[in-house]
């Protein structure tokens, strides 16, 4: 079974608003009209995702963050009316790393502090899921946007740190957060300063809290449970292909268990670890290829291959093509990429 397929979200606050943008890009994304009229429905965190990128893709290259910056509290439901409820935006924070699950199992959010620095840290677990530009911006957006709405306050972040590569125009991104932009980095990041933590939400309300976060808080473990394996195998697995190997040895020893617990584990989910490393490898190789950026050769060896042949022809398998050939049919091909490509 996929590890796409263990990853869901209810993006309800998005479908139902944006429907009119999103649904001619519903089919190849992979979903149905259903995920615009049933409210408790879930999809596919990939399929969402691609939604998105198509979206950008087909109608406005800065789409996500237009939409981030267009949402507010209200429209995330439960767990929207629970941090409109809390006392300071602290408070708010550590209730959207807390409760992020009841919505999405791919989403890994931390708050942090360094010095006079708070930094709010957001990532997709799963590494196969890629291009994710889209979910990135739209979600540092959203998070500006509730600070600015339950606070009342204009404030902005020191800094922004975005996976991605910088897009061609970047004045709403500037526009938006009011602060230095850093592009391909190794987490989605938002950078305050720490007097941040201490502002009131001016909506607090401590009874509807207090009846909500026990629904919350049965959400929260009927949702995290399977996931976090998943996660930090892929994550795992991701890793060890930067190194040059992959074996479920390095990947046990590195989440500190033993082989026989992991491959135990996984089967309970109806996951094998050779199907695992097979979906990241397909997924990253998919992405390296699609960007000029990077020689052949050189994605060959992040991704745990030894010689460029055997990348060439697992490629082969995946696409009906080698490295080069993919390249060439998407317009990508250059004379630099072409001294590194891949003998087919």
């Amino acid at each position: 079974m996929s590890l796409s397929l263990h990853n869901t979200m209810n993006p309800e606050f998005l479908l139902s608003r944006y429907a009119d943008q999103l649904s001619p890009f519903l089919e190849e994304a992979g979903l149905d009209q259903s995920v615009f009229t049933d409210s408790e429905a879930v999809c596919s965190a990939a399929a969402w995702i691609k939604l998105l990128e198509l979206a950008g893709k087909h109608l406005d290259d800065s789409i996500g963050l237009r939409f981030g910056n267009a949402l507010r509290s209200t429209d995330l439901g439960v767990l929207g009316q629970a941090l409109r409820s809390m006392d300071r935006l602290e408070d708010m924070l550590h209730g959207v790393s807390r409760y992020a699950v009841t919505r999405s199992q791919v989403e890994k959010i931390e708050i942090s502090l360094s010095g006079n620095l708070v930094t709010i840290s957001y990532q997709i677990t799963d590494p196969t899921i890629l291009p994710r530009r889209q979910d990135a911006e739209l979600t540092l957006a959203l998070f500006l946007s509730c600070i600015r709405e339950l606070s009342a306050s204009a404030v902005s972040p020191l800094r922004v740190d975005f996976e991605h590569a910088a897009p061609k125009d970047l004045r709403l991104h500037r526009e938006t957060f009011h602060c230095p932009l850093h592009f391909n980095q190794d987490c989605n990041r938002l950078h305050f300063d720490k007097s941040l933590l201490d502002l009131p939400v001016h909506t607090a309300n401590k009874r509807l809290l207090q009846a909500l976060q026990p629904f919350l808080e049965e959400q929260r473990k009927l949702r995290s449970q399977p996931v976090s394996l998943l996660s930090e195998v892929s994550q795992a697995i991701a890793g060890e292909l930067r190194l040059g190997r992959v074996g479920v040895v390095q990947v046990a020893e590195s989440l500190h268990m033993s082989v026989r617990t992991l491959q135990r584990r996984l089967g309970e989910l109806d996951l094998e670890f050779g199907e695992l490393v097979e979906e990241v490898r397909r997924a990253l190789a998919l992405e390296y290829v699609g960007n000029s950026n990077y020689r052949l050769t050189d994605v060959a060896l992040m991704l745990g291959y030894t010689e460029a042949s055997s990348f060439s022809r697992a490629f082969r398998r995946w696409t009906d093509l080698t490295p080069r050939e993919y390249r060439k049919k998407a317009g990508l091909e250059s004379p630099s990429a072409a001294l590194g490509a891949c003998k087919a």
